[in-house]
């Protein structure tokens, strides 16, 4: 578990490194309950929350479907 810091605002994060022309900058990587926030958005949200950020891809029903296309196309006619 890496460290996690707390900003001005009272928001917690976590300090990612990496190079950058030869130089090392930081990311802030915004945790929830000790999770990055995209791994809990993707864990917390609804179908319907998906639907209103465009993440399309995320939602159940959205995978559901394409299964189901993908069997309409072994239909011979």
């Amino acid at each position: 578990m890496k460290k996690v810091y707390t900003d001005k605002k009272g928001r917690e994060y976590i300090k990612e490194s990496y190079f950058l022309g030869g130089k090392m900058k930081f990311r802030r990587i915004f945790v929830i309950d000790g999770i990055p926030e995209d791994d809990f958005y993707k864990k917390n949200a609804t179908d319907y929350d998906f639907y209103l950020n465009g993440d399309y891809e995320l939602m159940e029903s959205e995978k559901e479907a394409n299964k189901h296309d993908k069997n309409q196309d072994d239909l011979p006619f």
